[in-house]
C-alpha cells in the first residue's frame, strides 16, 4: 500500500487497479457530482478509469488518492493533492461516498491535504472552488481557514454541454501564514464535510 499520510482515523494512499469500482462509484453518482457540473454523474466506463490509474503520475501530486478507514478496508472516497502552479498555488479536491457525509472526515481531510502541502511543497496558498450551493463544501474550507477570495461561473466546452451544467463556485484560500495559526484537528465542530 503506497501511503501518502494518514489522519485520527483515516489513511490516504495512491489509488491502484483494485480502486477501479470505487472511483466508478463516486464519479458516477449524481449526488456526488452534481455540484461539480455532472448532474447525472459523470459519463464514465471502468476501463476508462483503470487505463487513467495506470497513466497516473509516480509522484503523490496530481494522482487519485483513496480514502479508506484505519481498518485498511472501508472505502471512504477519493482526494486530490495538486502541485503548486506557477503562481505558488496548489488546489486540493475531496469526494466522499455519500453514506460518510456529516461525519466530519471532509474537514479531517481538507486539514491533512493544506498540511501536507505546507510541509512538503512550497505553495504560498491551498486553493478550492466550492459550488455556491455545496454549503458543506463551504463550511469545510471555513473550517480549515480558508478565506473567499473570488467567485466565478466555470463553462465546459460546447461538446459536454448536454450532460453538464455550469459550475458557479466561490474561490477559497488558505494561506501558509493563516495556516499556522489554526487550532489542533480535532476542535473543529462536529458535522464538517459533505
Amino acid at each position: 500500500m503506497d501511503i501518502v499520510f494518514t489522519t485520527e482515523r483515516l489513511i490516504v494512499r495512491k489509488a491502484t487497479d483494485a480502486d477501479v469500482d470505487l472511483l466508478y462509484q463516486l464519479w458516477t453518482d449524481p449526488r456526488v457530482m452534481v455540484h461539480v457540473g455532472f448532474p447525472q454523474g459523470l459519463s464514465i466506463t471502468r476501463p476508462q478509469i483503470a487505463a487513467s490509474i495506470q497513466q497516473q503520475p509516480e509522484s503523490e501530486f496530481d494522482c487519485y488518492l483513496i480514502v479508506v478507514q484505519k481498518d485498511g478496508e472501508t472505502a471512504v472516497g477519493e482526494c486530490k493533492l495538486g502541485a503548486p502552479n506557477p503562481d505558488g498555488i496548489s488546489e486540493t479536491d475531496i469526494k466522499l461516498l455519500p453514506q460518510f457525509w456529516r461525519q466530519g472526515y471532509g474537514v479531517e481531510i481538507k486539514r491533512a491535504l493544506v498540511n501536507y502541502l505546507f510541509t512538503h511543497t512550497d505553495c504560498r496558498a491551498v486553493q478550492a472552488t466550492p459550488n455556491v450551493n455545496n454549503i458543506a463544501s463551504i463550511k469545510m474550507q471555513e473550517a480549515v481557514g480558508g478565506v473567499r477570495v473570488g467567485e466565478s461561473v466555470f463553462e465546459f466546452p460546447a461538446a459536454l454541454r448536454d450532460s453538464t451544467t455550469p459550475v458557479h463556485h466561490y474561490v477559497y484560500h488558505v494561506y501558509r501564514q493563516l495556516a499556522a495559526t489554526q487550532p489542533p484537528e480535532g476542535s473543529e465542530p462536529p458535522g464538517g464535510s459533505y
